[in-house]
């Protein structure tokens, strides 16, 4: 039986709704913009249900709004610091949308999770009436919400917990009920055994010219360690970005672990069916408790200070809900760590003196001095007033340890085969299994409900080929509990996946530009395509051609055999000879000496014409100066150019291209990207 669905109507927690700010604003471009509340809605005097509401004039109004749900609860007016592509207020504004967004009850620990998609739920009915006021109109206007990581789940529960609120929506770099914490266990497990050394050499293997063989060069340990975290759903190709990713949100998911089981970090390393409780694991072989005293403690340094836009992407929205905490101390031990120890996000510990039993983790450690973690347990409190230089204490790195095996003994469902690595031949688990899954009661925590796909609208996913914190197999579970559900994948839904770029959502800052491009042209694309859907009944493109197998999702090489709206480029290089390895993607040329680039570029059908295509040659990360672009026919583009090195060494020349449905090089909104890249070798 179906729980019921929740009405905004019925609900009389959101009856007096406020409006205390109503003005003209310029920019990002001209606006009206309301801001306002919910009477009665705070807890304990804090957390007000608030919302900001941006309409545009009304020769530019077209009948609908457009509302985001961050990853974690932000202030109702975080959005107004983004710029340029990455600005959401300006997207609607220009695309015929008035812009919702809410701080959705304000972030807590522990209560009724519905509240989240309630208050997005109260604040689009209610901005549908100032809508009606501000325009005189009494036409309905259309409802979309979209959301990328943790505010995908959001997304999920508003079109599931709702019917007739919203009438479409788009998550985005999409989780699942099984993400978390259990995503970010097998990527840092295999950081830490591959380390520095063994990256490099995943990396280079699947550059242009490399093996392709991933496993290539690494110890027993070490593939073992990659082939899990690979079957897990981890893009290889991802591991590009391993300086960069660390551990996520994992620190501030791990809380839960310690509430919940608080003997596991402790039966880890002492019984049976536990990785480290085994003498020859790698777990046990890395496994450090450093006895020492505090020397001092400074209180006097400064502390780093986050952007609004640094703190609201779906890669920092997780910081939000450890800001306000009192200032913690900088801790200076009279004994240095030992070299070669694994101490990333190792565990303090505080055994005599009046802190005694106190504990945190750490954040990082220079030479003798450690940085605390400002997670602090979910805590705002310095727990460490009374520590005093003397006092005995533990750095402990088996927590950080023991949470890289957690997913191991978190086995679910069959629909999550990834985990069937963990199983034995008769199904039965390899490891002791904890009494109740963690990653549910998170997904629970993130929609305000278990996500089960049963969804009351038209939507459309979009998932990273690349992405290190949702793998891009969770978009595919999510179409089949859409199926399982007995809903009309036809009539609502499609997934689309978006090849080279990452978790994050952001197009002004990228970790690594020589490898990755964004996807917000591709996000915004779909978001007026669900529009166009739901308004004109004009069907969107079908879901993307792939294949998913252990654990990984894999497309078609060309455009046309992928669909979807991306377009995809595919470089090659000859020197002045016309020589060329590896299928073009190599050449070897001397200083001084032309150079030949060339690029076919695909366009999905019907999915519009190229409008950008440059190069970097030398890691400039400038893609400023575009080619000229020659069409072949209505879906293929070619360019070709010429560079000549100056110096001697090893170059991996990038081309970006980029298309629009309309071929309008001038909305910076909607250009889907994509790049290829090739390797020269200058002697």
């Amino acid at each position: 039986m179906e729980d019921k669905l929740y009405v905004p109507a019925e609900d009389p927690y959101f009856r007096d709704p406020y409006i205390d700010v109503e003005e003209w604003r310029d920019t990002p471009v001209r606006h009206y913009y309301v801001h306002g509340g919910f009477h009665g809605t705070d807890i304990n005097g804090e957390s007000e249900a608030r919302f900001a509401l941006y309409f545009p004039e009304k020769e530019k109004y077209e009948g609908r709004f457009f509302q985001y749900l961050s990853p974690a609860p932000e202030s109702e007016n975080a959005t107004e610091s983004q710029t340029g592509e990455d600005n959401k207020i300006a997207f609607a504004l220009t695309h015929g949308a008035y812009f919702v967004v809410s701080n959705q009850g304000g972030f807590m620990l522990g209560g009724d999770s519905s509240r989240l998609y309630k208050v997005s739920a109260n604040t689009a009915e209610f901005s549908r009436k100032v809508a009606k006021r501000i325009y005189e109109a009494e036409e309905r206007p259309y409802g979309y919400v979209f959301g990328g990581s943790g505010g995908s789940f959001k997304v999920m529960g508003c079109i599931e917990g709702t019917d007739g609120v919203w009438d479409g929506a788009v998550p985005y770099v999409m989780a699942n009920p099984m993400a978390a914490p259990n995503v970010f266990a097998p990527r840092m497990r295999a950081v830490r055994l591959l380390g520095e050394e063994g990256m490099q050499k995943v990396v280079t293997a699947q550059e242009p010219g490399g093996s392709g063989d991933i496993y290539e060069g690494l110890n027993e340990d070490q593939k073992q360690a990659l082939k899990e975290a690979t079957s897990m759903g981890f893009p290889p190709k991802a591991w590009f970005d391993y300086p960069y990713m660390g551990d996520g949100a994992l620190m501030v998911l791990v809380p839960a672990v310690y509430q919940m089981f608080p003997t596991y970090f402790k039966d880890f390393w002492e019984k049976e069916g536990y990785e480290g409780a085994d003498p020859e694991s790698n777990e046990a072989r890395a496994h450090m408790k450093l006895v020492t005293t505090v020397e001092h403690l400074d209180y006097d340094y400064a502390e780093p200070e986050l952007s609004e836009e640094e703190k609201n992407t779906v890669d920092t929205s997780w910081l939000n809900t450890i800001l306000g905490g009192e200032k913690l101390p900088h801790i200076y031990l009279k004994d240095a760590i030992p070299a070669d120890t694994y101490t990333y996000h190792c565990r303090f510990k505080v055994l005599d003196g009046a802190c005694a039993g106190k504990e945190i983790n750490i954040s990082s450690i220079d030479g003798n001095m450690l940085e605390l973690h400002p997670e602090n347990d979910g805590k705002h409190e310095n727990p460490f007033k009374e520590l005093k230089p003397g006092d005995q204490v533990m750095i402990d790195n088996g927590d950080a340890i023991a949470m890289q095996c957690f997913h191991r003994h978190q086995l679910p469902d069959e629909t999550y085969d990834v985990y069937d690595q963990f199983r034995n031949e008769d199904g039965s688990p390899k490891y002791t299994q904890l009494p109740m899954l963690v990653a549910p009661m998170t997904a629970i925590s993130g929609a305000g409900l278990m996500p089960t796909g049963n969804i009351h609208g038209k939507v459309i996913g979009i998932c990273s080929m690349m992405d290190e914190s949702a793998c891009p197999w969770h978009g595919d579970w999510y179409r089949k509990a859409i199926g399982r559900c007995g809903i009309d994948e036809q009539d609502h839904f499609r997934l689309y996946y978006h090849d080279n770029s990452i978790h994050d959502d952001r197009a002004g800052y990228l970790d690594d530009p020589q490898n990755q491009v964004d996807y917000l042209g591709t996000l915004h694309q779909a978001l007026l395509d669900v529009a166009a859907w739901c308004e004109k009944g004009i069907e969107p493109f079908d879901t993307m051609n792939y294949t998913y197998a252990d654990g990984q999702i894999t497309l078609p090489k060309g455009a046309k055999e992928r669909g979807g709206m991306q377009p995809v480029v595919s470089a090659v290089v000859e020197n002045a000879a016309g020589q060329s390895d590896y299928d073009g993607k190599v050449t070897r040329a001397k200083v001084g000496e032309n150079i030949c680039f060339k690029a076919v570029i695909e366009v999905p059908p019907k999915a519009g014409k190229v409008t950008h295509a440059a190069w970097d040659y030398e890691k400039t990360n400038d893609w400023s100066n575009d080619e000229v672009i020659e069409a072949v026919d209505d879906t293929t583009y070619k360019i070709e150019a010429d560079h000549v090195f100056t110096k001697p060494g090893i170059y991996y020349p990038v081309i970006k291209v980029a298309s629009n449905r309309h071929g309008d090089a001038g909305d910076i909104f909607t250009q889907c990207k994509n790049l290829d890249r090739v390797k020269v070798i200058v002697e």
